[in-house]
């Protein structure tokens, strides 16, 4: 059963455990944040257990550090993949915590692994890999992964782009690159303090010298980096995990703790505003100068601002109502007031009068300066407006509405072809119609798990296309692993992504390495028209495994039937270029084309088998578990549904009576055993997994777009 996370509502909280009871007495439990110190060694499974304190009501925050000073808060580069492993073993074991911060104040010099400067780029590709990996355990798809903390007025690390080292730039060239890497941001991590123990420099907007004369020189530096968070991830949680007076603590109930809280509650009451979470003192314990164990003046000043209930929202995700989008402070009106006040939107939100503006059928709400919503005067503008986007409207609905009807119209074509099947298989008697197919070999698909290059993409094709099946030999040692030469291709070769399609390995394990559509780089000018097969070895003086050759030739006896292709369809690489590959023993020595040949007519006739028609033409299956199912999949998905009008469920039995099935899911989640299930029941089969929700997202978003059904499946 999956562990309950535990997300306080109040915004208290101390660094580190030990003053958690001041909390306690005040009834207020909130947050305390932990630094794990844990390396990169892939084979530590070293973890913890923050249970204690979560069983007392308190939300737990751990900084996941490489090392400290000089070993960086990061690993070395070439560390990164062992220490997202490392992360893995942590995560996966460890209790009570569902947040996890990758790194901290990752521009600052002496964070840096042995003087490596950390770049947003290597940041971003450091925080993606241990992103995958914590979303991969199983229980764990719904933690939080935050970047780490930026040091505010550190302008140490500077790169092509940032010659100032600005370091607000440096925090959102972070977010850029990381969603550059199609990898989605679960929450941010910020530091905020002031330059001395005046309670009024908490609220001082004193500005500093240039060139960074725009950001703010105290506590009210947050601010400068919750107004660059990109407009997209505006709705995901910001914790401030250390604040403090930038020196010793001074022991006196002066007020500065009580200004600190009261101006997060400010920030996040006004309307609009993106939650803070939390604002975490640094630090409980003795470790250094700004240990508050010992100072009591600083307790009461904490206990004080404990007396308010300052809190946090949830931010409302933005809605689309009659086609148009209400968020922020809009929404919150609209949902308090109702439609028979408002009517509905007419309009996206704008800007008018240097105002955020939004029109509805019966008021014009405009947000002040001050963030409060109110009624904005219209006349005759207003009527003009509503008339004319009504209209329009009334068009949009009219031609959505002969849309829906020519793809119903082309569904039930399909579907009364395929019960058109069964249906004649009760007239007269007449024995039930019977289909004999190759059925599609099982795979682990890696398509979207492998290395890509970060800016080139494969080009397009119809599955119409392909003419060739080519054979191709990896031409190093069988140990290589297919994540290997993927990386080889796109880093040494600069190429979009693997060069195959396929890649069988030593023990005839076959990986399906791109999409069919693709086209990839495997044989020269025949690339747009064949799809590209490698098997893991060099070839040269010897031939594939007997498991090899055997995987090899079930793969291509289905390729063969999928495309409508002959035997004489099946090439070597050097057949059309002039290349090794297959390796020298393809055409002569043992002359392993022959072999496969003869096995691929053997698995022509062993792995075909008979099914009845199925009554069903597609179906779209999701994972579900005992309490939890695939939501965010399925919300995913919407206009892929939408656009096909495909049955969709989660039921592994009822998928087994359709013609087609796509599987939304990793293996984690439906798993091989039910691919296969699928497959021996007749049906055809592939599964759409991106590297993450937003990856798959898209994807499928994508072929709704392109009216195409399926990636790698001939129709």
């Amino acid at each position: 059963m999956a562990e309950q996370p535990v997300f306080p509502k109040y915004i208290f909280g101390l660094h580190e455990p030990g003053g958690e009871r001041l909390m306690e007495e005040k009834g207020k439990k909130g947050w305390i944040l932990f630094t794990e110190r844990i390396f990169h060694d892939p084979n530590d499974h070293h973890s913890a257990n923050y249970s204690q304190w979560t069983n007392r009501g308190f939300g737990i925050i751990a900084r996941i550090n490489h090392d400290y000073f000089p070993g960086g808060t990061i690993p070395l580069s070439e560390h990164y993949d062992n220490f997202g492993r490392r992360i893995r073993n942590f995560v996966a074991k460890s209790k009570g915590c569902h947040i996890w911060i990758i790194g901290n104040e990752m521009n600052h010099e002496q964070e840096r692994p042995k003087g490596q400067v950390i770049t947003p780029q290597l940041y971003a590709q450091c925080y993606q890999k241990c992103w995958e990996q914590i979303h991969s355990i199983p229980g764990r798809e719904y933690d939080q992964v935050a970047i780490g903390s930026v040091a505010p007025w550190n302008n140490t690390t500077q790169y092509p782009g940032n010659e100032s080292g600005d370091w607000v730039q440096y925090f959102t060239d972070i977010l850029r690159q990381i969603r550059k890497l199609n990898c989605p941001v679960d929450a941010i991590t910020l530091h905020t303090y002031t330059h001395g123990r005046d309670p009024n420099l908490v609220y001082n907007n004193q500005k500093m010298d240039p060139p960074f004369h725009k950001y703010h020189y105290h506590f009210r530096c947050y601010v400068d980096f919750m107004e660059a968070i990109p407009q997209e991830l505006r709705n995901i949680p910001v914790y401030i995990t250390e604040t403090d007076q930038d020196e010793e603590w001074e022991n006196a109930n002066r007020g500065w703790v009580q200004n600190a809280y009261q101006e997060i509650n400010a920030w996040n009451t006004t309307p609009g505003n993106q939650q803070i979470r939390a604002l975490i003192l640094y630090r409980w314990p003795a470790f250094d100068k700004w240990a508050i164990i010992n100072k009591p003046g600083v307790h009461e000043d904490f206990k004080a601002a404990m007396n308010h209930n300052y809190t946090w929202k949830e931010i409302q995700i933005p809605a689309e109502i009659s086609g148009h989008v209400v968020k922020g402070a809009f929404l919150d009106f609209y949902q308090q007031t109702g439609r028979d006040f408002c009517g509905r939107p007419i309009s996206n939100q704008v800007t008018e009068e240097g105002l955020p503006t939004q029109y509805f059928e019966r008021v014009v709400l405009q947000q002040d300066l001050s963030g409060k919503i109110i009624l904005k005067e219209a006349g005759k503008e207003i009527q003009t407006l509503r008339k004319t986007t009504l209209d329009l409207q009334q068009q949009i609905n009219q031609f959505q509405d002969r849309l829906y009807e020519l793809q119903t119209a082309i569904t039930q074509i399909r579907e009364q072809a395929a019960h058109s099947a069964v249906a004649a298989t009760h007239v007269d008697g007449a024995a039930p119609q019977q289909i004999t197919e190759v059925i599609r070999p099982l795979w682990e698909d890696v398509v979207y798990q492998l290395p890509t290059h970060s800016s080139k993409e494969y080009a397009r094709r119809g599955m119409e296309a392909v003419r060739y099946i080519v054979i191709n030999h990896s031409a190093v040692p069988s140990t290589v692993t297919v994540d290997k030469i993927a990386k080889f291709h796109t880093k040494n070769m600069q190429w979009p992504g693997i060069g195959y399609h396929f890649y069988i390995d030593k023990q005839g394990k076959i990986f399906k390495t791109n999409e069919l559509t693709s086209v990839s780089y495997h044989a020269g000018r025949l690339d747009p028209i064949s799809v590209g097969i490698c098997v893991g070895g060099n070839f040269t003086k010897t031939v594939p495994t007997q498991a090899q050759i055997a995987s090899t030739a079930h793969l291509v006896a289905w390729l063969l039937q999928t495309f409508s292709l002959p035997l004489d369809a099946v090439k070597g690489k050097k057949e059309f270029i002039d290349t090794q590959s297959p390796g020298h023993q393809w055409l002569a020595g043992r002359m392993w084309k022959n072999m496969l040949l003869a096995a691929i007519k053997q698995a022509q006739q062993e792995k075909a088998h008979t099914f009845a028609a199925k009554p069903l033409y597609h179906y779209l299956m999701f994972w579900q578990k005992e309490k939890t199912w695939a939501e965010r999949d399925w919300r995913s998905a919407r206009k892929y549904i939408g656009r096909f009008r495909v049955t969709h469920g989660f039921s592994v039995h009822d998928a087994q009576y359709a013609q087609y099935v796509t599987i939304v899911a990793k293996t984690s989640e439906v798993d091989l055993k039910a691919e296969q299930t699928l497959l021996q029941a007749g049906c055809r089969v592939e599964r759409i997994a991106g590297r993450n929700l937003t990856q798959t997202r898209k994807i499928l978003e994508g072929m709704a777009l392109r009216g195409q059904r399926f990636l790698s499946l001939a129709e």
